[in-house]
């Protein structure tokens, strides 16, 4: 069929490996290992913006002109993201 997309369902084995709480900055880097590939330089980062709660994980990047790129990056799901949060407390 035209203009129909089938979604893959990918699934990560995850191991957060290091992770350094900076609680002036409500920031934790974090390295972990995704399907066996070493993933260096992660954040995970949570606060409050207009009375909600927020949270994100980035990826590690570099600065090209102002600009910045990651350079390493796969989708993370909310479920997954939530596992990886988990597996970040663990290490702590």
């Amino acid at each position: 069929m035209l203009g129909t997309q089938t979604e893959t369902k990918i699934n990560y084995e995850i191991e957060v490996t290091r992770a350094k709480e900076f609680k002036d900055r409500n920031s934790i880097a974090f390295d972990m290992i995704v399907n066996g590939i070493n993933i260096y330089g992660m954040w995970y980062r949570e606060g409050v913006k207009d009375g909600k709660e927020w949270s994100m994980i980035n990826f590690p990047s570099h600065g090209v002109d102002g600009k910045y790129y990651n350079y390493a990056w796969f989708p993370i799901s909310r479920e997954l993201k939530e596992d990886i949060i988990e597996k970040i407390k663990k290490v702590l």
